[in-house]
């Protein structure tokens, strides 16, 4: 939104109230993560072994991980979709969350044999990892930053980095429905990657979309 379009809003009788910050993001993030996991079980499938996965203790300590992210972007979101507002708390809370995944999968890693390493990190399908919940993410990704650019964030390139992480944890939460891979060194390298990429994006999309 630009500065004088504000203007002009604030000064109109006509002005309508629109939503709280807090409900408009979480309509925008529902709507997003509900095209993502459409995306998912017609492109990929549910993981045949699911009810055998979710019982894994690496599968709950993924999913505890990533909605930890996401709980840290999303209360980011929430004050940087306000003017003038930092984001608080939410890069150490996104930061010590990426650092206890980084800290276990090298436990990890330490543990395994030496021969068996490599399989420990790459798992079966590294190849498309990665990209897969990059390309999860677009419609959440998308959905944020529609909501964002209803809202008055000030600082554009951040606020769309943090709408990445958001993103990039919700698709991988979804992604994991069918990723077969249990190993915590994976998802520190694999997951995180895809993750960055959308943060990335985000950041740059953030900056040409966002800015008053």
């Amino acid at each position: 939104m630009k500065t004088n379009d504000l203007i002009a809003l604030l000064a109109s009788d006509t002005l309508q109230p629109h939503p709280p910050v807090r409900q408009q993001l979480l309509q925008k993030l529902l709507l997003g993560a509900v095209v993502c996991a459409v995306l998912l079980f017609t492109l990929f499938g549910l993981n045949p072994r699911m009810d055998e996965m979710a019982t894994h203790p690496a599968f709950a300590t993924k999913m505890l991980w990533l909605a930890a992210l996401m709980g840290f972007s999303l209360y980011g979101l929430f004050r940087l979709a306000r003017p003038g507002m930092g984001a608080g708390h939410t890069l150490w809370g996104i930061g010590l969350a990426l650092l206890a995944m980084f800290s276990l999968g090298l436990v990890q890693l330490l543990q395994t044999d030496a021969a068996a390493r490599t399989v420990q990190w790459m798992g079966g399908s590294w190849q498309v990892c990665s990209t897969s919940i990059a390309a999860l993410s677009l419609p959440v990704l998308a959905a944020l930053l529609w909501a964002l650019r209803q809202l008055a964030p000030t600082r554009a390139v951040l606020t769309g980095a943090v709408a990445g992480v958001l993103a990039g944890s919700m698709a991988a939460s979804i992604y994991s429905l069918h990723c077969p891979e249990t190993s915590l060194t994976f998802f520190a390298v694999w997951y995180v990657g895809g993750m960055a990429l959308a943060t990335g994006l985000g950041a740059l999309l953030g900056g040409r979309w966002l800015r008053w």
